[in-house]
């Protein structure tokens, strides 16, 4: 009986050994695979970051030779030179600036502002490299043209500026200068001139007196251009004053209180750039 008790109890003993080591079996397995799954999310994290990271340096790295070459060929465009130009001009608004400036291939575009409170003058500038607007080095690039904007107090004070005349048989010869246009023709103090109207424009061709078939050419010339072209609508007035010499040719308009004003050596140049303003 004794025997039997005995064997009973080391079977009980062995049966409870067993299971404890099943237990911590499990348990080990349960952690194992715990472990696992968060080194998983530590590392899929890591790789996050990492791609993070990555991103916000490629964000916030130097721009390379090619990017850099690209933003400093802006500068001498005229796209960039008119930001520029309105950017110190700012309290001039509404501002009329041309849009197009014939330059030679291969040059850039630039300018020179002077700033005041009841005018401004920007002389336009062709360079050989791109120069910043109001370079220092522009003081000996080649001027384009030079466009002013005077502003008084009313619009009647900027109408005494300007001054219209229709013109007639009584102001000289007629001389058609086509699309049924007529000019007429007057000479004195060594200057031949030919004057015509356009819409609220006044216009003159002028010339050497000796040369006076130079200034009926330049009339026709004009008169063809504006034909196809459009000049910015004046108000009240506008007036040209075009020269076949080495005088400056001039182009001016009323725009309600302002007074605006191109001046050049080229005629048809300034034309061009008058045409484009808006």
């Amino acid at each position: 009986m004794k025997k039997i008790v005995i064997i009973v109890a080391c079977l009980l003993v062995f049966s409870l050994i067993n299971g404890c080591s099943q237990g911590s079996g499990d348990g080990s397995t349960s952690v194992h695979q715990s472990s696992s799954s968060q080194a998983d999310s530590s590392s899929s994290k890591a790789g996050s970051s990492s791609s993070v990271q990555d991103k916000n340096n490629s964000s916030t790295a130097p721009k390379n030779k090619t990017e850099e070459k690209q933003s400093s060929e802006k500068i001498g465009t005229l796209k960039k030179t008119l930001a520029d130009v309105r950017l110190l001009l700012k309290k001039h608004t509404p501002l009329l600036l041309p849009q197009k400036l014939p330059i030679e291939n291969g040059s850039y575009v630039s300018a020179v502002v002077k700033n005041q409170a009841s005018e401004f003058t920007i002389t336009f500038k062709q360079t050989g490299t791109p120069l910043k607007v109001n370079d220092k080095a522009l003081s000996k690039a080649k001027t384009i043209a030079t466009m002013t904007r005077q502003i008084y107090s009313n619009e009647s004070e900027a109408a005494k500026q300007m001054t219209y005349h229709q013109y007639g048989s009584s102001d000289g010869e007629a001389v058609p200068l086509g699309h049924q246009i007529t000019g007429y023709a007057d000479a004195g103090a060594g200057t031949a001139g030919i004057s015509w109207n356009e819409g609220r424009w006044t216009l003159a061709s002028l010339s050497p007196t000796s040369e006076s078939a130079k200034g009926q050419q330049l009339a026709r010339f004009i008169v063809d251009y504006l034909e196809e072209h459009a000049l910015p609508v004046p108000r009240q007035y506008g007036q040209i004053q075009a020269y076949t010499d080495n005088r400056q040719s001039m182009i001016r308009w009323q725009d309600r209180k302002s007074i605006y004003e191109l001046t050049g050596n080229d005629p048809m140049v300034l034309l061009e750039i008058a045409v484009s303003i808006k």
